[in-house]
């Protein structure tokens, strides 16, 4: 077995069981190359999409307090007609954009690196007019879904949102070795959630299933720090603006067991048989998931 595997791993965190729960083979292609210092990319996306994206999840941070900020100053707001709203979103996209950029910048140079991140949306934007109107785009999205949400929910959600006990904040649960940090801790009807951000489509209703096995892990480590008659048994997840609230399963929590057994497996060097093909396309590792799988099959019928 490679000497790069670590046979006394135990410690399993909630962002594997989210590369797990998309596709298992990922994880171990991903955890491998990490182990031997490459870069741990999952898909074929240009620097530039991988940074916005980080720019976008610093303002999810913030738009619930900024939600609540519109509407005090106009209780009838709708905020996908609402230009004041759209322009402080842009103003503030571009004020995160620069202290990442700076942020960065200063890392790359401690450590003799260049990774061409400040000018990441050179590269994929052909002019700076494409650059506006990607942006524009993103937030009239963005309007919208919190617009969904305010009819669906009121403002409850961003309420809870605004007001979080923790940021960020990294926690343990010592009974299976989990470890993980949620974006935001809320307190929910007296009771403590998890708060997840993704920067993408929800689905037509409810949550994605992939996205139900993380945030029950971060239940599970909540429970484990403050008692489980402290925390509730649902979580929210923001998905761009539109805020899903949801009951965790007994199921949900079965697979995080599940997920927890296989991780490890998988960081002792064990190959998972399960993969996600609706994913291998964009996949970074896709040629050699194919070979080892090539070779698997000569093995088995050669």
């Amino acid at each position: 077995m490679a000497d790069f595997w670590k046979k006394n791993d135990e410690t399993v965190f909630v962002s594997e069981i989210r590369i797990w729960a998309a596709c298992p083979k990922q994880l171990y292609f991903k955890i491998s190359a990490e182990r031997k210092g490459h870069p741990d990319l999952l898909f074929n996306e240009k620097r530039a999409g991988v940074f916005e994206n980080k720019i976008w999840r610093e303002i999810c941070l913030e738009l619930p307090a900024l939600v609540l900020e519109m509407i005090d100053e106009n209780p009838d707001v709708v905020f996908a007609e609402n230009s004041e709203f759209k322009n402080r979103v842009k103003r503030l996209f571009e004020e995160i954009g620069n202290e990442i950029k700076n942020s960065e910048s200063s890392e790359n140079n401690k450590s003799h690196e260049n990774t061409g991140s400040c000018d990441a949306f050179k590269i994929e934007f052909d002019s700076d007019k494409d650059f506006e109107k990607r942006i524009e785009e993103k937030i009239e999205e963005l309007s919208k879904n919190i617009d969904l949400t305010i009819q669906r929910n009121g403002t409850v959600l961003f309420e809870a949102a605004a007001d979080p006990i923790s940021v960020e904040k990294q926690v343990l649960d010592s009974r299976t070795d989990l470890m993980g940090m949620p974006p935001k801790v809320l307190m929910f009807d007296e009771k403590r959630l998890p708060y997840l951000i993704k920067i993408s489509k929800a689905p037509l209703n409810g949550v994605w299933e992939s996205d139900r096995i993380p945030a029950a892990a971060y239940l599970m480590i909540l429970e484990s720090c403050f008692g489980r008659q402290f925390v509730s048994d649902s979580a929210i997840i923001d998905y761009f603006g539109d805020c899903r609230h949801f009951r965790i399963r007994p199921q949900d929590r079965r697979k995080v067991f599940r997920a927890i057994r296989k991780i490890r497996d998988i960081k002792k060097g064990k190959m998972p048989r399960e993969k996600n093909i609706r994913l291998c396309g964009k996949c970074v590792y896709r040629e050699k998931c194919h070979v080892k799988a090539k070779n698997l099959v000569s093995k088995i019928f050669g």
